[in-house]
């Protein structure tokens, strides 16, 4: 599996998919694009016709399904990759949607000068409410110390060393991806949803909270990703539909709080790991929030807060392809997730453990043998050279991770 490559194991991912397909509309709400559609079923790479004001380009993976004839209204899921991933990394849910009649559309972020990743959730607004969103502000163990190690090109000046992302507007992308696609294919869209991998997951948070975009999903899927400590903001929108999947073994991005008196969770996968909001913490905000419903203008999203009492269970790792899940009360549970909705759910789940990469601005001199979500800290670890690259020179090397 190549960098960057962030398979789910195949269970879960086809748990995650299910929902998507029982995503059958009595009153589907067709799209401009129903009925001038000239995409053919199947996946093709295009580019996307937005630009920031720096013109960079970013492309996205669209998997229409097999019985796709331009003219029904499908369902369709967006699905956001981890950091320094690409759009080539849920494939399983690709095949998913293909088989089973709902459509996908797998967007790479922007990369600036280091890698693809996606803006939200606290990733480039250090400090926040509640501090600095790391344990290393200072960068004082990056090489040499003091140094900004992953503040990207579009950020300018970081203010502290715990940005990470780029600082791109990831949710005008996103925004603008959907008027694309609701204008080019055939799309229900009463029933467009999100899901996203660490870095994407945690960019769901800002799509559910920012106005020009939480009005328009009826669903968000987070896996293995939380907002950073500070940043919980509630859906501006609820109830929207959510089934989140977290790792009881992830040590990057940890669903449990390290005291229980402040829900925030630490990235332990190395010393100056991050802070994010712990799960509890976030499905509660959700739950708050969906308690006293703000109904959207078209009024389709009504519903009331249920916890699922069962939690998913994997092996040791996220990124090994034979972790297993407890997958029949899971899956039939995902199942209502959008067949019943409006119906507002969360599940804080063990999906698998996982370590996370922190690492500085450039290619780390050992191989980091790791999936988007580890990158960051088996990047830092290496303590590699900080130095920028120019804008002309090649993207950093992407090495084989052994299984």
């Amino acid at each position: 599996t190549r960098y960057g490559h962030f398979p789910l194991p195949r269970p879960l991912g086809l748990m995650l998919g299910q929902p998507f397909a029982s995503s059958v509309s009595a009153d589907p709400v067709p799209s401009w694009g129903c009925g001038r559609s000239a995409h053919s079923p199947g996946s093709s790479d295009r580019t996307m016709r937005y630009r920031p004001a720096s013109g960079q380009p970013t492309q996205y993976r669209l998997m229409l399904p097999q019985h796709a004839d331009g003219k029904t209204p499908l369902p369709l899921v967006l699905s956001f990759h981890g950091w320094a991933g690409n759009l080539s990394e849920r494939p399983v849910l690709l095949a998913h949607g293909r088989q089973h009649g709902y459509i996908v559309a797998a967007p790479t972020g922007f990369a600036d000068d280091l890698w693809p990743s996606w803006n939200g959730g606290g990733s480039t607004r250090s400090p926040g409410r509640l501090g600095a969103t790391c344990l290393d502000p200072t960068g004082s163990l990056f090489d040499p110390p003091g140094t900004k190690g992953y503040c990207y090109a579009s950020c300018g000046t970081c203010d502290d060393a715990c940005w990470w992302t780029t600082c791109e507007d990831s949710v005008a992308q996103a925004a603008a991806l959907l008027d694309e696609l609701l204008g080019d294919v055939c799309v229900d869209a009463s029933r467009v949803f999100a899901t996203g991998v660490s870095n994407g997951a945690i960019f769901l948070y800002e799509l559910a909270s920012d106005p020009r975009t939480a009005g328009r999903f009826a669903g968000y899927a987070p896996v293995v990703g939380s907002p950073h400590a500070g940043f919980n903001a509630p859906p501006l929108h609820p109830p929207a539909a959510f089934f989140g999947v977290w790792g009881e073994l992830d040590t990057t991005v940890p669903p449990a709080a390290a005291n229980a008196s402040d829900g925030v969770a630490v990235d332990t996968s190395y010393a100056g790991g991050w802070r994010y909001t712990a799960a509890r913490a976030v499905t509660a905000r959700w739950a708050e929030a969906s308690a006293r419903p703000r109904r959207d203008p078209s009024g389709r999203f009504p519903g009331a807060f249920q916890e699922p009492s069962r939690r998913t269970a994997a092996g040791p790792s996220h990124n090994r392809s034979d972790s297993r899940t407890r997958g029949a009360a899971e899956a039939a549970w995902a199942t209502s997730f959008v067949r019943a909705v409006p119906r507002w759910s969360s599940a804080c789940g063990a999906a698998a453990g996982t370590t996370r990469p922190r690492g500085p601005r450039t290619r780390s001199s050992t191989s980091c043998a790791t999936t988007s979500h580890t990158r960051r800290a088996c990047l830092r670890r290496g303590r590699a050279t900080t130095r920028r690259r120019s804008a002309a020179a090649s993207p950093p090397a992407t090495p084989q991770r052994s299984r």
